[in-house]
């Protein structure tokens, strides 16, 4: 939560990841964010971009790109809008009046081909979040259906969602993709399991439920991990700490050809 430039070469020597949320956007801030990313850069930890509100205003565009000159993100996440924005070649979209999407423009081709276009362009991990999330790392494309709509009826969802990536980032290092891929489908399917709790009705009901599913799920996942347990990746390797019976059965991942 730091938002102080200078002290992110202390923060960076201890082996975390950062996330640069563009939320709160500045002259000094965005100053801060060049400091903590060279800092994170330099140590070689992970780092997350989320540039909220990109396609709002000509000042967070410009914003964008002079974080995106200013180091390496291993991952870029953000909605239809903000993705159209940071990439920067669909002239006439992207536009957003807040920092919520707005009606998609693209088809889930193009979506596929913007997640696996910018990847390629900043050879890091992008993720489009959306009803369908896209998920590319140049070479492997994903699309996961699922997830909540009661999601999108409360605030921070978004900031979720890239803190949890930033998280599993660093203590996953060797598969990009499978770290932000967990980290998605811990927060999307913990949402569907508090969805259909009793007693959830709405927003408000909502929220409580999706905290203790998540802490459930943190729990089942530290338990198996001592009990030695491992997992499968994309690729057949073994990872521990993935929710794998749970993930198998409610999973919705489709790796795209293309």
């Amino acid at each position: 939560m730091s938002g102080y430039g200078p002290e992110a070469v202390d923060l960076a020597k201890n082996g975390g990841s950062l996330l640069i949320n563009m939320g709160t956007l500045n002259n000094e801030s965005i100053d801060n964010y060049l400091q903590a990313l060279r800092a994170y850069n330099a140590k070689g930890n992970p780092v997350v971009f989320d540039p909220v509100g990109a396609g709002a205003t000509d000042i967070r565009r410009e914003a964008a790109k002079h974080l995106l000159a200013g180091g390496y993100f291993d991952l870029i996440k953000g909605n239809e809008s903000e993705l159209i924005q940071v990439y920067g070649k669909i002239p006439g979209r992207g536009r957003q009046a807040g920092v919520d999407s707005g009606p998609s423009t693209l088809n889930s081709k193009e979506k596929a081909q913007l997640v696996k276009d910018l990847s390629r362009r900043e050879r890091n991990v992008v993720l489009l979040t959306g009803t369908v999330d896209y998920l590319s790392d140049g070479e492997r494309t994903l699309a996961i259906g699922n997830g909540h709509e009661l999601l999108s009826c409360i605030t921070g969802t978004g900031c979720i969602i890239g803190t949890m990536a930033a998280s599993f980032l660093a203590v996953h290092r060797s598969d990009k993709l499978l770290a932000v891929l967990s980290s998605l489908l811990t927060l999307e399917i913990a949402a569907e399991r508090a969805a259909v709790k009793d007693g959830v009705n709405g927003p408000g009901t909502f929220l409580p439920a999706l905290i203790d599913e998540l802490y459930a799920l943190r729990k089942w996942a530290v338990e198996r991990k001592k009990g030695g347990a491992s997992t499968e990746t994309l690729n057949g390797d073994t990872a521990s700490g993935v929710h794998e019976n749970i993930f198998r059965k409610m999973a919705k991942v489709h790796l795209i050809p293309m």
